[in-house]
């Protein structure tokens, strides 16, 4: 069984693995691009949403962002959102390879427009992985 910090590891590290990613924004927290100095684009943000458990298994649901810099003319902005999801996509069908992990079949992207600490662009997504858990519990009385 993963737990939601081994699930969450493990899609940050395909993520930092990714060659246009070069800052994985580890708080889950998309809009630290507004006060972190640092960023170094492409950037991927993993923000947690509602999880949930039913009859022996546990889904985990996440927001995954993909964010570039804009070209002051903007003129980089269709290939930016672009590229987001050709990421987001390599990271998806990296987890579906992974036996132990089941993860929802409709994936929705949605290219945005941004202003962070720059003029950014890109697209986010909502994933969902399911994982058997183990139904056996401890008794601490």
């Amino acid at each position: 069984m993963y737990s939601l910090f081994e699930i969450k590891k493990l899609i940050e590290g395909i993520a930092d693995k990714q060659p246009n990613v070069n800052t994985v924004v580890k708080s889950g927290d998309i809009y630290e691009l507004n006060t972190s100095g640092d960023v170094k684009y492409g950037a991927f943000c993993l923000t947690q949403q509602v999880h949930t458990e039913e009859e022996g298994f546990r889904t985990y649901n996440f927001y995954m962002f993909v964010v570039d810099r804009l070209l002051s003319n903007g003129l980089n902005k269709t290939a930016a959102q672009s590229n987001a999801i050709e990421v987001l996509s390599n990271i998806i069908n990296t987890l579906r390879a992974n036996d132990d992990l089941e993860i929802n079949s409709m994936i929705t992207y949605q290219t945005f427009t941004q202003r962070f600490s720059s003029e950014c662009a890109g697209a986010y997504c909502s994933v969902s992985i399911t994982v058997p858990i183990e139904l056996c519990y401890e008794d601490y009385e």
